[in-house]
């Protein structure tokens, strides 16, 4: 057994917060049910499992048989389940009082509904930065997996990723784990034995732990996976194959954690899995960062330098003015609760945490942030969590530059509205924004000069893709200007199972532009 590769399996499952019930209701009977029933029939296969709070909540007010089967599997020692950011935001992209009252909050939901206080995370989209490990230690996680690609980027070579490592950050450690990208493209999606050979190949290299992490969708909720892995029986193939190796033991990351001392430490650069790069640049960066990593090839186009998830807020308008009004709401809980810890405080926190979710600032291959109704939902829990905060504060105006785009805006707020000028992108004056929240009359919207905005609601369209130089900053004030109603009529799909929408169209007063 001392001389068995151990390997992790670790699933991710998560479905946003304001997604359509029939998706979680679609997505659980062909994806997660199936593959925790699985793993009930195969007491011999151990494996580390994530699921994000929306998620939690909606399998325990409509799924119990699945939590009790968790319930099962926890008890007997075959799965441990993992923390994270509680509505699964990027932690770089929210202030870090908030990434670690969400990781604290999920741990203390998984605690509360299973017994077992989680000792890792599974990071969102795998988005690193340095500072992160003092984040993750102050939020009481030990360990986190991570791509391999992560880890060639901080100079090591394949053959030494079959171990564990040690990070710090401020002197606060945590243990990363290199997931393994080959294994996420072989299951699963190619046969059985393919898998199985490259455990063979890794274990003759020497590798004492390889691990596999992924998401839980690809196993049935992904076009033609619910045929493949469940009715084919792939996934019952595989538990088979890997529980009767002579040469695997699978083990959760805990014991991992536990039992297998890191290789050394390393300090790992900012950034995420290769495809995240590609989608976080401008269509011809892409390009260009594409063929710079495929003249390089295998041996060395990890050294090519990733770009940041953050660019999104550069690629996007509508993301970084979400983002930007984001932190104003979380500025201004920060104050309001040094003193006061009442429910409603408690309750706006939950309304700012459901907006900090990752999935409509940036886009994968799955729409993200093309979804209306996603988005909608996130900014129409900031404006209830607004709402809440407002009932004290005395109206006031400030100019600053809150959206970080070089040029300062006048805003002006007090219990019952919010105005917010932006001098070189015109103005737009809002009024019972608050009701809206609430589920009350749709307040109205106007552009200075007493001009009514033309169009759909900016929520009601997908994002440009690339707006131009000269039209960025007319794109921009329209969405951090308008709010949402909670009322809007919603259309579209989970951001985890469709395809992107076609463009937007527009609505800006001034004549726009695209390249």
């Amino acid at each position: 057994m001392a001389d068995r590769l151990r390997l992790a399996l670790v699933f991710h499952q998560h479905q946003p917060a304001g997604n359509f019930p029939s998706v979680f209701q679609d997505v659980t009977e062909r994806a997660y049910a199936p593959l925790v029933a699985t793993l009930y029939r195969h007491p011999e296969v151990k494996a580390s499992l994530h699921f994000s709070g929306p998620l939690l909540d909606w399998l325990e007010a409509n799924r119990p048989d699945v939590i009790g089967d968790l319930a099962d599997l926890v008890r007997r020692g075959q799965i441990e389940l993992l923390s994270g950011g509680y509505y699964e935001p990027v932690l770089v992209g929210v202030p870090r009082r908030d990434g670690v009252g969400q990781i604290r909050a999920l741990s203390d939901r998984v605690h509360a509904i299973f017994g077992q206080r989680p000792l890792g995370a599974w990071l969102t989209e795998r988005v690193w930065e340095p500072h992160l490990p003092s984040l993750l230690a102050e939020a009481g996680v030990a360990y986190t997996v991570l791509d391999d690609e992560h880890f060639l980027q901080a100079g090591l070579r394949p053959q030494e990723l079959g171990e564990s490592f040690v990070t710090e950050d401020q002197g606060l450690p945590v243990i990363v784990f290199p997931g393994s990208v080959k294994l996420r493209y072989l299951i699963p999606f190619r046969d059985v034995s393919q898998t199985m050979k490259e455990l063979r190949a890794r274990a003759d290299e020497g590798a004492r732990l390889v691990v596999y992490a992924d998401d839980g969708e690809k196993f049935g909720a992904w076009p033609g996976t619910y045929q493949r892995v469940h009715k084919d029986g792939w996934l019952e193939q595989f538990f088979s194959a890997i529980a009767q190796a002579d040469f695997i033991q699978t083990t959760t990351l805990e014991d991992a954690w536990i039992f297998q001392k890191p290789a050394r430490r390393v300090y790992i650069p900012a950034g995420s899995y290769p495809e995240m790069a590609e989608w976080a640049l401008e269509p011809n960066a892409s390009k260009r960062y594409s063929q710079a990593r495929n003249k390089l090839g295998d041996e060395l186009s990890s050294l090519v330098a990733a770009p940041l998830w953050r660019n999104f807020l550069a690629k996007y308008p509508e993301s970084n003015g979400l983002q930007k009004r984001m932190l104003i709401v979380s500025e201004e809980l920060a104050r309001r609760s040094i003193l006061d810890a009442s429910a409603e405080v408690r309750q706006a926190q939950q309304n700012l945490w459901r907006a900090q979710g990752n999935d409509v600032y940036w886009h994968g291959v799955f729409g993200g942030i093309y979804f209306p109704h996603l988005r909608a939902d996130a900014y129409a829990s900031l404006l209830k969590a607004e709402r809440i905060l407002s009932e004290r504060r005395t109206a006031a105006g400030e100019q600053r530059d809150y959206d970080v785009d070089g040029y300062d805006e006048y805003i002006f707020r007090g219990n019952a509205g919010a105005v917010f000028v932006h001098v070189q992108g015109g103005a737009v004056i809002e009024w019972d924004i608050y009701a809206s929240a609430r589920g009350g009359r749709r307040r109205s919207t106007k552009r200075s000069g007493g001009r009514k905005s033309r169009g759909r609601s900016w929520w009601e369209r997908p994002p440009k893709r690339r707006p131009s130089p000269s039209t960025r900053r007319c794109a921009h004030a329209s969405v951090v200007s308008r709010s949402f109603s909670s009322t809007t009529s919603r259309a579209g799909r989970s951001s985890r199972t469709a395809s992107a929408p076609a463009r937007r169209s527009r609505s800006c007063s001034t004549p726009t532009t695209t390249s």
